[in-house]
């Protein structure tokens, strides 16, 4: 009785009944085709038992992108730290079907050209038959002039008039024809490379809910809305957001057909494509079903008329890989930090902290392994200091170009040694001498500013060397439109061959002054742009041997639209931030409110290589200030004036205005600053308010007011965080 009451239930929420097992126990399995969620439903004595699972496929291409076989890894490592319980099975065939094949080389096409109907050879001979209609109008056409003997010129013009009209509509189905039937062959010549060098494969995996117990209808309808909701909140924010278009290039589609799930989870694996094709026209829907699970991926580099269409993958190789690195890895399962050689390019950010302590040891991280960085924190966290220390770091191998685009001025200081005491004074605690400070040899370009080096005329020179862009002075229009050109031509100087380590990389500070998020309505359609050219760069770059560096408050500056930014991030510095970059560190470091708390020059780095490392930031060698326009032409033009050379009360006095102006956005007048800084002497405050002058830190103007007050302001420089 009580079986038939929670069959009712079950029937009411949408479920049908699949299965049933009679061997000692009762087990009923039920499904939802509204959901794609399976319940199964356990009867011990009195007690009911309730657990739900949802399964899910891997595509290997999609609307919105493609599964990249080096994910593979990642993708384990997730389902294992976001989901308690789940199981997986892979399946690999070496040979596939024409059917396959073709459907491949259609979904590449789709992808490639979304907006255009694939062709086909129906569609073809569709066309053919239009022409020879159009054909046999012309020819009924000047039949029908042939008759004309000239003494009807209204005739004789609508005669003409149509003979002209067929001729271009003849010859658009021609070019038409014409161009389908190149594309057709096109499709025919990717179809037989997949066949030759493609490989199918079969990933599935189910997460499941919680188990639930009930003794009473009123206890099942709760256990049962409680399994659903519980697979459903899963659904949402685990597979959907975290995966399709998430930070993993991973591409799922939910299981709709719970029999091949069994059968690939507990029966053996997935049916083998290559079989079923032998099998008659009543297996349709089963072969249909299975050619949606199935992965077809490139063994060998695909290639039509010598060029690339879609590079191999090696997809079982990722896969079994993964497995035996879990079945035997060491006691982290981890890159070892302390074995890096020449080729990882190591890097030292600074030194290692265990739960509070700043120890002694040296973080040294494997550049060459970030493929893609993110660097977050809100003002005052010493993600400045951390992204300058990263170039310092990587300007040690003569062989990287490094380009820095900075939407402010914030770089030009990469060419100065560090000379304020304050900033000296750290260095011992990072076995560093104070010595050490020293300035880089980069290029400084300043469009906007009026510096005497010039941006070359061919932007993609900047693929090669040092360089330093800044946009200081540019609207919104303008800064993204340089930004993108030089992203673009960058990009383009390295597309020229593929390479095996790293070649350029490229920093971009501030990144979201360059997007359109962040931008006047007036400078979207540039910002646009820019977002394009940051996509191809993270996604394409890194073949190319391109590391791109991407600085910022948040990842949620950027556009749901700019899934690939968030997909291609390999390493991930995290400094103090706000509360909106939590649930994304969450992501990465386990405890995303981890970021609140971190001290200034504090960081979690995080790669799936080597984890997390919580590293306190080394102080930068080179000089972290911002500098005013007139103090950068002099810098450029080597005739810049220390700021480490002014007096104690000069000092004192600039921290004033600059505190001051800060807060209200005006200047200071001489009264005020004397009390501000405790000065009494009316000589002193001249005497350093001259110096300060002379070292072009600040201005003085007087006041159309009585008396003519005389104001303090500072020429617009400042300390970065």
């Amino acid at each position: 009785m009580t079986d038939a009451i929670y069959a009712d239930i079950l029937k009411r929420h949408g479920f049908i009944c699949i299965g049933h097992f009679h061997h000692r126990l009762r087990l009923s399995i039920w499904w939802s085709t509204e959901t794609n969620l399976q319940l199964i439903v356990l009867t011990v004595g009195s007690m009911t038992l309730l657990k739900s699972d949802k399964a899910y496929y891997l595509k290997s291409i999609t609307e919105q992108g493609e599964t990249w076989a080096r994910d593979i890894g990642p993708l384990q490592d997730y389902l294992e730290a976001h989901f308690p319980e789940l199981r997986l099975s892979f399946s690999y065939f070496r040979d596939i079907t024409p059917a396959l094949a073709k459907a491949q080389a259609g979904r590449k096409q789709s992808v490639e050209a979304p907006t255009i109907q694939p062709p086909s050879a129906e569609r073809i001979a569709a066309l053919q038959r239009q022409l020879a209609a159009k054909h046999q109008g012309l020819q009924s056409a000047a039949d029908l002039m042939s008759f004309d003997s000239g003494n009807s010129g209204l005739l004789s013009s609508y005669g003409q008039q149509q003979i002209r009209t067929l001729k271009r509509e003849t010859e658009c189905i021609q070019q038409q024809i014409a161009a389908d039937q190149e594309k057709l062959n096109l499709m025919e010549n990717l179809q037989r490379e997949y066949e030759l060098n493609g490989s199918a494969a079969a990933l599935t995996f189910s997460i499941s809910s919680n188990l639930q117990t009930a003794t009473s209808p009123a206890e099942f309808q709760d256990a049962l809305n409680s399994v659903v909701k519980e697979l459903k909140d899963i659904h949402r924010f685990q597979v959907t957001q975290k995966l399709n278009g998430g930070r993993l290039n991973i591409h799922v589609a939910e299981a709709n057909e719970p029999i091949l799930t069994w059968i690939e989870q507990w029966l053996g694996g997935a049916l083998s494509p290559r079989q079923l094709d032998r099998l008659g026209p009543q297996f349709k829907l089963i072969k249909d079903e299975t050619e949606a699970r199935t992965m077809i991926t490139p063994n060998l580099d695909i290639r039509v008329n010598g060029a690339i269409k879609d590079t191999k993958k090696q997809l079982a190789g990722w896969a079994v890989a993964t497995l035996v690195r879990r079945l035997d890895r060491t006691s982290t399962g981890r890159l070892d930090l302390d074995k890096l050689i020449d080729t990882d390019m190591p890097i030292q950010m600074g030194l290692l902290i265990n739960g509070d302590q700043i120890t002694t040891q040296p973080v040294v991280l494997p550049l060459a392994k970030f493929h893609h960085a993110y660097l977050s924190g809100i003002t005052g966290s010493g993600k400045s200091y951390a992204a300058r220390v990263l170039i310092e770091e990587t300007a040690q191998y003569d062989e990287l170009n490094i380009l820095v685009l900075d939407p402010r001025n914030q770089s030009v200081g990469l060419t100065l040694p560090e000379d304020r005491e304050n900033i000296l004074s750290q260095y011992a605690s990072f076995g560093i001498k104070s010595k050490a400070a020293k300035g880089y040899d980069f290029n400084y370009y300043a469009p906007a500013l009026g510096i005497r080096l010039q941006l070359p005329d061919d932007l993609a020179r900047l693929a090669r060397g040092r360089h330093i862009v800044s946009f200081k002075g540019m609207d919104d229009r303008a800064r993204c439109l340089a930004f993108s050109q030089i992203l673009d031509a960058v990009f383009e100087a390295d597309a020229h061959e593929e390479s095996q380590g790293l070649r350029t990389l490229i920093v971009a500070d501030e990144v979201q002054r360059f997007t359109k998020k962040r931008v006047a309505d007036e400078a979207k359609s540039a910002a646009d742009n820019a977002e394009r050219a940051l996509d191809r760069t993270v996604r394409e770059g890194r073949k190319y041997g391109q590391c791109l560096v991407l600085i910022s408050q948040s990842i949620k500056d950027f556009s749901y639209q700019s899934a690939a930014i968030r997909q291609n991030i390999n390493t991930h510095v995290f400094l103090r931030s706000a509360d909106r970059e939590v649930d994304y560190a969450a992501d990465f470091i386990g405890d995303g409110r981890q970021i609140i708390q971190l001290e200034t020059a504090t960081a979690l780095i995080h790669n799936a290589e080597w984890g997390v490392i919580k590293t306190r930031i080394r102080p930068p060698l080179s000089k972290v200030w911002e500098y005013s326009p007139e103090q950068t032409r002099q810098i450029v033009g080597g005739t810049v004036q220390s700021t480490a050379k002014i007096s104690n009360d000069a000092e004192r006095l600039l921290a004033a205005v600059q505190r001051h102006h800060q807060t209200t956005g005006a200047g200071l007048n001489l009264s005020q600053a004397a009390a501000a800084v405790g000065m009494t002497s009316k000589r002193a405050i001249q005497q350093a308010v001259d110096e300060l002058e002379q070292c072009h830190l600040i201005r003085t103007r007087k006041l159309s007011q009585r008396g003519q007050p005389r104001i303090i302001e500072p020429i617009q420089s400042e300390p970065m965080d």
